[in-house]
């Protein structure tokens, strides 16, 4: 049975972007503006949950090395050759690697590093380190009791965008005939611009969706905090956004909602779609259809509206480039 539902979302979702999207530890820090090393660990606790009883059997450096070679982060002809070799001769080696591939070939967008069927040497004692280097103590492996419930705010920094964007890569946006089709009627206002948040009802177009661009979105206030990225995904001829952003101001009861626009000026612009009710946390997450002419407009906003039908946008809360690739 799988575990990755048993993870705790930030895990899961790291490695969905280091398989998925074939991004190093240093571009995903980079993309979450987190240290690089937060990365890691949580990619390396979630290995050691997916695969507990096989990860016991191998001591902390041998686990960070077949874990960074199933996750594409040995990127040397050398290293990975080197891994290949201890695999070869390490029966729990290759029982933790085969273990693991089964876990994460669900989040894998290409297959997996091959673990070679142990025809080498004979196999490598649990104590031993890999290749040359001296190993440190065996340590059990790290299980979810013994993970500590909350992170320093350094490390969880992110964690929602980074959710946010394997969402829209991992489970495809429907595309809603109710929304889009570059027609001026899909209004702001509505509240049915095509939107949506659930994830289990993209399900069944999984693998036809595919994701063409990650726009970041900012605010022109430099005081604000609030941030949020945007997915362009594209199923065939058709196009649609996927939106998540936090640290906003609360908008249910409070007599305004949030709109999304393209936008290239203050006579050409478009409405696609009122955003979900922001409460107490500050977040929100949707998408919606675009418009057949979406290509024309270069900016995205992320608007605050007071009108109940929004003729033009209204106060700018975020702001991005936009482009369909």
């Amino acid at each position: 049975m799988s575990r990755l539902d048993d993870l705790p979302p930030d895990q899961r979702a790291t490695l969905s972007l280091l398989l998925r999207r074939g991004k190093s530890y240093a571009e995903v820090a980079g993309m979450l503006d987190i240290d690089e090393r937060a990365v890691h660990d949580r990619a390396h606790a979630a290995l050691a949950v997916l695969a507990a009883r096989q990860a016991r059997e191998l001591t902390a450096a041998q686990r960070e090395e077949v874990g960074d070679y199933l996750l594409g982060q040995r990127t040397g002809v050398a290293e990975r050759l080197a891994t290949r070799t201890y695999l070869d001769g390490s029966p729990h080696a290759r029982a933790w690697a085969t273990a693991l591939a089964a876990q994460l070939e669900p989040l894998a967008g290409a297959p997996l590093p091959e673990i070679p069927g142990g025809a080498g040497p004979p196999a490598m004692p649990a104590t031993a380190a890999p290749a040359t280097a001296a190993a440190p103590p065996a340590a059990p492996a790290p299980s979810r009791r013994a993970q500590p419930r909350s992170a320093s705010p350094a490390r969880m920094r992110g964690a929602l965008l980074l959710a946010a964007i394997v969402a829209a890569i991992v489970v495809a946006i429907v595309l809603l005939t109710g929304g889009g089709g570059g027609s001026s009627s899909n209004s702001a206002g509505s509240g049915a611009g095509g939107e949506t948040t659930s994830s289990s009802a993209g399900n069944t177009q999984k693998s036809q969706a595919k994701e063409d661009k990650r726009i970041t979105l900012t605010p022109p206030d430099a005081s604000s905090k609030a941030v949020g990225v945007a997915e362009v995904l594209s199923e065939g001829s058709q196009y649609a956004f996927y939106l998540a952003a936090q640290h906003l101001a609360p908008s249910k009861g409070r007599g305004f909602f949030y709109a999304v626009w393209l936008y290239n000026s203050p006579s050409s612009y478009e409405a696609l779609s009122r955003a979900p009710d922001v409460g107490s946390s500050g977040n929100v997450q949707g998408g919606a259809l675009l418009p057949k002419d979406a290509g024309k407009y270069h900016t995205m906003l992320l608007t605050r509206e007071t009108d109940p039908k929004p003729g033009k946008p209204g106060a700018i809360v975020l702001r991005g480039a936009f482009a369909l690739r």
